[in-house]
């Protein structure tokens, strides 16, 4: 293990270590990912509701599935319907919510229901791009790690695509705004 994934380990056993919480770290999922946005604007689509419905996708998902979402200043729910029906909560309470940390409890119940867990999300960066790292602790077993890995590589791919900027080739490489003789960038030859 690097002496970098060791700090990091370190740290977050302080996030996920409280003291009336045994945590079974058999399972545990940490991804980390690029998106093409600045801190601010992630953070608003890792906490507001009609941003969660856009990107988190469950697996098996079908074109008439939805998720709609709830949140409160300290917590969330997340309704999965399929086929008209309810089938699947998804409950959190923030542990912790600023701006660069995101730590929240996550529990499921209805048709495929798991014991709480914990959610870590950390955001690195500021301008053009942000890294989002997620660490997902506290799976029981086999099936939900399997479920929760698929759930988390289907949502964070469709979050990142929601930021994805368009190159056409017909867009111009600098604004005149940018460039240093915005004269010359309308100058005719």
């Amino acid at each position: 293990m690097s002496t970098q994934a060791i700090a990091v380990e370190r740290k977050l056993t302080r996030y996920f270590r409280p003291a009336n919480q045994v945590l079974h770290d058999t399972f545990k999922i940490a991804k980390r990912i690029t998106v093409a946005t600045d801190a601010n604007r992630l953070f608003q689509a890792l906490t507001r509701s009609e941003y969660l419905e856009t990107w988190i996708t469950l697996p098996d998902d079908s074109k008439d599935s939805y998720i709609v979402a709830w949140t409160q200043s300290d917590s969330f729910r997340l309704d999965h319907y399929r086929n008209g029906r309810r089938d699947l909560m998804i409950n959190g309470n923030y542990r912790l919510c600023r701006r660069r940390k995101i730590l929240f409890t996550w529990r499921l119940s209805g048709d495929i229901a798991g014991s709480e867990s914990l959610v870590y999300f950390g955001l690195h960066g500021n301008f053009t791009s942000t890294i989002l790292e997620i660490h997902h602790r506290g799976i029981t077993s086999a099936e939900d790690y399997v479920w929760h890995q698929e759930m988390w590589d289907g949502s964070l791919d469709r979050l990142a695509r929601l930021f994805e900027r368009p190159i056409s080739p017909d867009m111009p490489a600098a604004s005149p705004a940018r460039t240093k003789n915005p004269r010359k960038a309308f100058s005719s030859r």
